[in-house]
């Protein structure tokens, strides 16, 4: 009787902090393949032949985190999120949650949310964008512009869905005295689904940081449309600097389902920079074809190829980046957990 006693107070001890935690999430994906490119930029004007690499977010982005919920009565939910990253192909990762820290309410389809999360632009390309934002590690020059911004932080995000669609408003803060160049940022955005079709619109507006006197606005448009096994994306990016470049992103591509695990896509951006004067100075354009075969719920390999090329003051990117012309293939894997 003791012994039974004494193993119901022990299981009992144990329980309670699985109880206490039972509301909290631990998820993320990992993500990595086998990647060839043919040409790689190193320097201006010097380009190197083709590279063979392990890489880590070829398909999607690696990220980790933490999230959970909490019951307040009367259908009010207290929420928060913590997501960080890490690189596959070689275990080192930040330990904060720079993609992800959020703390808010919800009630129904209505949120509040404070802290870092992504812009509205970003949220918006993302109905549109011909690969629902994944391959960047492949295709990588068609991101970026259009979307004012990937994440902000100090933010206030509040979401209010209605119907079959919904609008949402942000804020976030530069945090500057007086808020002298803030650095801040500001946009709403709305969707709507009509039937097979969904579209979106956003604009954002963010302050330059002193001593810079120059603010950049993005306007994002564009829908997808489902007919049978086929869905149809086609949007359009637009990021203006007061009194300097323009840029405009128009993306497009077709996915078609095979059957319910196996899936291709191909995908077309074109990206053109004009200069205060209205010439353009650079332009890129990406093609992206790849195949995803679904190995259970969590778990997929994929198969990409891209080609791009790139012209103008796009040329010389950054280190690493690809010169006028380069190819990749990759294949890989990807498991969400």
């Amino acid at each position: 009787m003791q012994k039974k006693l004494l193993t119901m107070a022990v299981a009992g001890a144990l329980a309670a902090p699985v109880a206490a935690l039972a509301q909290v999430t631990v998820y993320g994906s990992i993500d990595t393949g086998i990647k060839q490119q043919s040409k790689l930029f190193t320097g201006v004007g010097t380009n190197t032949g083709g590279k063979l690499s392990v890489d880590g977010q070829i398909k999607k982005t690696n990220r980790w985190g933490l999230k959970g919920s909490d019951d307040l009565g009367g259908g009010l939910m207290a929420n928060f999120v913590l997501e960080g990253g890490y690189a596959s192909d070689t275990g080192v990762g930040p330990l904060d949650f720079q993609r992800r820290a959020l703390l808010g309410f919800s009630k129904g389809g209505n949120s509040v949310d404070l802290g870092r999360e992504y812009t509205l632009n970003f949220k918006t390309q993302g109905i549109y964008d011909p690969l629902s934002h994944d391959y960047g590690g492949s295709a990588g020059i068609q991101g970026g512009v259009g979307t004012a911004g990937t994440r902000t932080s100090d933010s206030v995000t509040g979401t209010f869905r209605f119907g079959t669609g919904g609008v949402a408003v942000q804020y976030g803060a530069g945090e500057q005295v007086d808020d002298n160049g803030s650095n801040s940022y500001k946009a709403v955005n709305g969707d709507m689904a009509f039937g097979p079709v969904t579209v979106g619109l956003a604009w954002g507006s963010r302050e330059a940081t002193a001593p810079a006197t120059t603010d950049t606005t993005t306007t994002n448009i564009g829908g997808n449309y489902k007919m049978g096994a086929f869905t149809f994306r086609l949007g359009m990016g637009m990021e203006e600097i007061d009194g300097g470049n323009e840029s405009t992103k128009l993306s497009g591509g077709v996915q078609y389902d095979f059957s319910p695990t196996l899936t291709g896509r191909v995908s077309y951006y074109n990206l053109s920079v004009d200069n205060s004067g209205g010439t353009e100075i650079g332009s890129a354009k990406t093609a992206v074809v790849n195949v995803e075969y679904s190995l259970s719920k969590r778990t997929l390999v994929y198969a990409v190829f891209d080609r791009k090329t790139l012209d103008g003051t796009l040329r010389v990117v950054a280190a690493g980046a690809p010169d006028d012309g380069a190819t990749g293939i990759a294949v890989g894997i990807t498991h969400n957990f």
